[in-house]
């Protein structure tokens, strides 16, 4: 995520920095004197990264009490938490009920939250029981970011989301995205980056579905030399 990585307490029952995670941190733009909101920040990486990379100000949120925790903790070891506020919360509950944050708009929003449909996730272990998933199609916690970041992005900002093109309804994403934004691009280096699994991980992909009679057409394993999931890093413009 940055060079050199960064180094960050961490806990068994948090959910860690992952691959999607890392790709977030290089898609992420955030200029000097930013004001970033970084929705679902776990342990804090992304807050801190924007952080490093100027942003004056940066208000982390996490349902999860161990995350926040975390994330402050992470947050001062890099010398941060004049600059990084975290809020246990869901979504942009806190802007709503902390006085501090009613006005506060953003020119950027990072919302590296679940994309991952729940049966996906459970077999193959991605998340605690304290972390949620993305539902039974992957698409929950995106639809809502979607319909409320738009409310909080100053003109000019940028929204950052992730959608797991092969484990979660891609498509219902992406309508949705153009429905709430003028403008949603990719913001990768390449249209999709890409995830292998092994051998195991795709039986148990299918054992997961075995009792619904196959899995849902929007988990689409891709064969090569070896499987792999394809995933995106798309940014999001001119809130309507």
């Amino acid at each position: 995520m940055t060079d050199p990585p960064l180094e960050l307490l961490i806990s068994e029952k948090a959910f860690r920095p992952n691959p999607t995670t890392v790709r977030f941190g290089r898609a992420v733009q955030v200029a000097p004197g930013d004001t970033v909101f970084d929705i679902g920040t776990g342990i804090g990486p992304l807050a801190i990264k924007a952080g490093l990379d100027g942003a004056e100000r940066v208000v982390a949120v996490d349902p999860v009490a161990l995350h926040c925790e975390l994330a402050r903790l992470n947050a001062a070891k890099y010398g941060l938490a004049d600059r990084i506020s975290v809020y246990q919360g869901d979504w942009f509950d806190p802007f709503d009920r902390e006085a501090e944050l009613r006005s506060v708009m953003a020119d950027v929003i990072i919302g590296d939250v679940s994309g991952i449909a729940d049966g996906v996730a459970r077999a193959l272990g991605w998340y605690s029981d304290q972390v949620p998933t993305g539902g039974i199609d992957g698409t929950g916690p995106i639809l809502t970011l979607l319909a409320r970041a738009a409310d909080r992005l100053r003109p000019g900002g940028t929204l950052y989301f992730p959608v797991a093109t092969d484990l979660s309804d891609g498509d219902r994403i992406l309508a949705a995205a153009a429905e709430r934004f003028e403008t949603v691009r990719n913001a990768f280096e390449k249209p999709y980056f890409e995830f292998p699994l092994s051998d195991a991980d795709v039986v148990a992909i299918e054992g997961a579905y075995t009792s619904e009679g196959g899995m849902p057409g929007f988990v689409q394993i891709q064969k090569g030399r070896r499987p792999f999931w394809r995933g995106q890093i798309l940014a999001a413009s001119g809130p309507r």
